[in-house]
């Protein structure tokens, strides 16, 4: 199973009614269509060429390039016992496209690491200890409840415009700076994306439509998988 159980549940709960059409299949040439006949929701396909994979469907594509045999490439998240282990960081780098387009700010993971960085300050005690219940108040008046974060860019300004006195009657004195900012922000706010729902739902599609065309192949049921001779 995969790290992100509630993608996988999802995927296997919105492709439940797909059936798979071999709309071609000749070596590494190989086109594979997934739909529920029911409906057009989450349909997708799956396009093969040598060194190539091309994800389609109801969301943006993706193309993969790595080895002749892109089945062969994926084929490294399906466990013996029919497990699946999806590998999004080592996939996404074999994207023709902009690699960081498929992940995207998660608002849960910068507020987390926020609150490890202030727990962090008070622990190398640049907050004074008679002053950690303001510093935390502080931390949620400012960037937990009164900030603004619903880009990576609202949520990088909210957190490097933080100040902090350890004295609150310095805090209006244009004289004196705060003895507490965020200034390694840049080091850490990387880790606030994660990869975007619809990558993760792609590569989980991959590798079931693979597990699949390799069970129909396996019993010698391609004919019943062909357009002529219906879907499986």
């Amino acid at each position: 199973m995969s790290e992100y159980k509630e993608i996988a549940a999802r995927f296997a709960r919105e492709a439940a009614g797909h059936k798979m059409t071999i709309a071609h299949d000749d070596g590494v040439f190989r086109h594979l269509v997934f739909c529920d006949p029911k409906h057009s929701f989450y349909w997708f396909e799956i396009v093969t060429t040598p060194g190539q994979l091309v994800f389609s469907g109801d969301g943006e594509s993706f193309v993969f390039r790595r080895v002749t045999d892109m089945f062969e490439f994926f084929r490294s998240g399906l466990g013996r016992n029919g497990s699946v282990e999806i590998n999004p960081q080592y996939w996404s780098e074999k994207l023709t496209s902009d690699r960081d387009s498929v992940k995207e700010f998660q608002e849960d993971l910068f507020l987390k690491l926020v609150w490890e960085e202030a727990e962090h300050l008070i622990e190398q005690e640049h907050v004074k200890p008679d002053q950690v219940d303001r510093f935390r108040q502080a931390i949620k008046d400012d960037i937990v409840e009164g900030g603004l974060y619903s880009t990576s860019g609202d949520a990088y300004r909210t957190v490097t415009e933080f100040g902090f006195y350890n004295d609150a009657s310095k805090e209006f004195d244009w004289q004196h700076q705060p003895d507490i900012v965020f200034d390694d922000a840049w080091e850490w706010f990387g880790a606030t994306k994660d990869y975007d729902w619809w990558f993760l739902w792609a590569c989980h599609a991959i590798v079931a439509g693979i597990a699949r065309y390799d069970r129909v192949r396996k019993y010698g049921l391609e004919k019943l998988a062909t357009p002529q001779g219906g879907a499986s």
